[in-house]
């Protein structure tokens, strides 16, 4: 009976505490996953031959929408010669590798795009078209 009663109450201890985490990672995701997506594409980004000092922020954000085979943690980064301009960059699932999102928002037309431009100075032609990217 001891037992039972000491299992019980780790059992409520354990939804007590873990049920708030698990509904703050549904709604807005891990903050773990968030650091990690932030230097990934950081790390990314000095790959392509950037530097950090041509970044103006690199910010995560989770997306509740979920394309198939692409991570829902995503990150927004904004160029210092383009602040107006937010990139998004995805991570894909198998692989982890890191690609820019297509999506961006168009003032002339004053609605969201999903195709290369070369009026964007940082877009990459082999961007990825996905279902939310912003």
């Amino acid at each position: 009976m001891k037992k039972t009663k000491r299992l019980i109450l780790l059992l409520f201890i354990g939804v007590i505490i873990g049920g708030p985490f698990l509904v703050y990672d549904i709604l807005y995701g891990n903050p773990i996953r968030s650091l990690l997506m932030e230097n990934a594409t950081k790390k990314h980004l000095l790959k392509l031959g950037y530097n950090s000092d041509e970044l103006l922020e690199v910010k995560t954000f989770y997306s509740m929408k979920k394309d198939t085979g692409i991570k829902r943690t995503r990150a927004r980064v904004i160029f210092k010669d383009e602040p107006e301009e937010k990139y998004v960059y995805i991570r894909y699932e198998k692989n982890r590798e890191i690609q820019q999102g297509c999506s961006y928002f168009n003032t002339d037309t004053n609605a969201y795009e999903n195709e290369y431009t070369e009026k964007r100075k940082h877009m990459v032609r082999d961007c990825i078209n996905t279902l939310f990217s912003m």
